[in-house]
């Protein structure tokens, strides 16, 4: 996570042949994928990840929740965990974008409560509380 690897392009001038190899570059160094397939119903859509604000298991099935709808989705969470630095497990069955998230409300009790853009909430699961403040402290400047 967060390792920057720094590519020299040495050109004597700033040509579209070494524009379109920065972009490639660029692409290629993002292993973070940016859609994934979700089905509501019969409708398969392709969703942006940075639209969804939490995945969430439920049952045999996994589920993603953007704004305005839920979709089923086939990849494990333990997949979805690695595609993005801004996902962050609160709990066994729910993962969160940290994009999507208004506030985190640490109540004295130690509980802590995901608040998302649209007013829905998640709790953190009392295994994950240590790791989310861990992750809270490493965003904060």
């Amino acid at each position: 996570h967060g390792d920057d690897i720094e590519v020299i392009v040495n050109a004597s001038e700033y040509t579209k042949d070494v524009e379109d190899l920065i972009k490639l570059i660029n692409t290629v160094n993002k292993s973070e994928i940016s859609t994934i397939l979700g089905k509501n119903g019969n409708e398969v859509s392709i969703l942006d990840i940075s639209d969804i604000m939490y995945f969430y298991s439920d049952g045999n099935y996994n589920f993603c929740k953007t704004k305005y709808k839920e979709y089923r989705v086939k990849s494990k969470l333990y997949e979805i965990d690695k595609k993005s630095n801004d996902f962050l497990r609160i709990s066994k069955g729910c993962i969160i974008n940290i994009k999507q998230v208004k506030s985190f409300d640490i109540g004295e009790n130690r509980h802590i409560i995901v608040r998302f853009n649209d007013g829905s909430e998640k709790i953190v699961s009392r295994r994950k509380i240590k790791e989310v403040m861990n992750y809270l402290d490493e965003r904060m400047m």
